[in-house]
């Protein structure tokens, strides 16, 4: 009774570019025919080259699209669908949503070839519903939402203090604060949990951690989140980040004409509205201190808010729109990726043993682990890189060729082409990584065996190019300073109950059940950590 509704709610599919979505949805096929394509440079007509087109590739059809999605069941799985249909269909082949045609990309040496060719504006996808609360409420676009000339411009203005190494290591003791407060946190959990040395759902957690690091970065100010009890301010606020990203899916199942009409869009707006409220007010705040400096003739310096700022290169609406988007793009890449770190090497104590003995030669005693100390942990860096192919945050990426048309393999394309690169799929290319579904970090450190030589573009969990994720040194440097503290402090071993944990796709890749952990003392822990200079 429920897949008659079910099919007509999915039937407005077709009308949507959500990159969620069709990273969700792009790709699917059922149809067990296959099409050959050749890897020539082109076929041939009575002895006459053509080139090969869109047209010539094979897919599925949108009922087909739809059967996988809501009767096979892929649809909180849909990074498993990119393999499947990548054994079906090969390395390029299209899916229709009604009169949208997306062009599924799943080998490093193809989704190089449209990255190198994405013109100096690329464009992920519109993103209608954001836009849409931004139209609505006459608020300006961040570097998410906004296209074009304009998106160069913010871009030019956020990425100095975001890219470069030297600003980006400034953060390190406002990240090692955070970092002090979550390792107590952690013995605080386990001495209230009632179950000894363990920690249950730790993504939660170190969403925690994560929300509270950001916002340390790009507001100045600490939130709470590591705090016994947390202020209902932030709570709020969080939960309306992790609101706006459920609610984002649904929404772009409908046209917009529906929008107003139903009742979670007006929940959507409900949740921008308060992210937008909390982000006012931080500013602010911080506009105040700044004045009242000015008026005491004291000068003025901080980091990234300040800086903006100061520097009068964006509006005071424009830095709200920026920062807030930048505050969404930060927190899910650390929790998630520590949380998958954390279950491998619990499940690989040889691997954590090595960690260990790597980070404690690097910062012996209770020196704690500064920007510098991190150049000196390879494998530190290996294991984040090996948790990021295996659980890429994006496990599909959007591209719309906007300026020039652009040749794919053997296939020519035309502008305004909608590509779904799939990474995920890429990820497990036992060509490329051999062994592709165990936990090997060792794949990425210099002097090791055959298993190093993979293709540049085999795992890019923080994209390519100019569009490149804007926060992966600041979201990097927060990872490695965590891991290696954590692992400092505790030995961490798994769950007892044995539970094994998946992934699922909900706009982005997340534990499908929460991660439990054990967290034992390490004896030669030191009690207190002095922070460096």
């Amino acid at each position: 009774m429920l897949r008659k509704p079910v099919v007509n709610i999915c039937l407005q599919l077709g009308r949507r570019r959500h990159e969620g979505l069709l990273g969700a949805a792009a790709g699917l096929h059922g149809a067990p025919q296959r099409r050959q394509t050749s890897t020539a440079s082109g076929g041939t007509v009575m002895g006459v080259s053509k080139q090969k087109t869109i047209d010539d590739l094979g897919g599925p059809s949108f009922a087909t699209t739809l059967y996988w999605l809501f009767v096979k069941g892929y649809f909180q799985t849909t990074q498993q669908m990119q393999i499947e249909h990548k054994k079906i269909y090969g390395n390029l082949w299209k899916s229709k949503y009604g009169p949208l045609i997306v062009v599924n990309v799943a080998s490093a040496e193809l989704i190089e070839q449209v990255l190198r060719q994405e013109g100096r504006h690329p464009i992920r996808t519109e993103m209608p519903h954001w836009r849409g609360y931004r139209e609505l409420r006459n608020k300006a676009h961040g570097p998410l939402t906004e296209m074009g000339a304009k998106w160069q411009r913010i871009r030019s203005i956020l990425n100095p203090r975001m890219l470069k190494p030297k600003h980006v290591s400034s953060y390190s003791n406002t990240i090692n604060e955070v970092v002090t407060d979550f390792i107590r946190r952690v013995a605080w959990l386990r001495e209230t949990s009632g179950q000894g040395v363990m920690v249950n759902d730790l993504t939660e957690e170190l969403y925690k951690f994560a929300f509270e690091g950001i916002c340390s970065v790009l507001f100045e100010t600490r939130m709470g989140c590591m705090e016994e009890v947390i202020p209902e301010e932030t709570q709020k606020f969080i939960f309306s980040v992790g609101e706006m990203f459920r609610l984002s899916p649904i929404i772009v199942l409908f046209p917009k004409s529906l929008w107003p009409y139903l009742p979670f869009w007006k929940q959507f707006i409900a949740t921008w509205d308060h992210l937008f409220k909390v982000a006012e007010k931080l500013v602010n705040k911080k506009i105040e201190e700044i004045q009242q400096n000015v008026d005491m003739d004291k000068s003025m310096e901080g980091a990234y808010l300040t800086h903006l700022l100061l520097s009068e290169q964006m509006t005071v609406t424009e830095i709200l729109g920026s920062i807030t988007e930048l505050l969404l793009a930060g927190v899910d890449t650390t929790s998630n990726t520590i949380s998958w770190s954390l279950y491998h090497l619990a499940k690989e104590p040889e691997i954590q043993e090595q960690l260990y003995q790597e980070v404690i030669s690097a910062c012996p005693g209770d020196k704690v682990p500064s920007s510098e100390d991190i150049n000196k942990m390879p494998l530190l860096k290996a294991v984040i890189r090996e948790t990021l192919r295996l659980y890429p945050v994006v496990p599909g990426n959007a591209r719309v060729t906007a300026e020039n048309e652009i040749v794919v393999g053997d296939h020519l394309f035309p502008k305004k082409t909608l590509f779904h690169l799939c990474h995920y799929a890429v990820s497990y290319d036992d060509s490329i990584f051999p062994d592709p579904h165990t936990f090997l970090p060792q794949r990425w450190l210099r002097g090791g065996d055959d298993r190093t030589k993979q293709h540049p573009f085999g795992s890019v969990p923080f994209g390519f190019g100019i569009r490149a994720c804007l926060g992966r040194r600041l979201a990097e440097l927060e990872m490695y300073l965590l891991l290696s503290r954590v692992i400092k402090h505790y030995e961490v071993r798994p769950d007892p109950a044995g539970k094994t944990v998946k992934p699922i796709t909900r706009t982005l890749l997340c534990p499908a059940t929460p991660i439990n952990l054990q967290f034992l003392d390490r004896v030669a822990a030191p009690v207190e950590e002095r922070a460096t200079a």
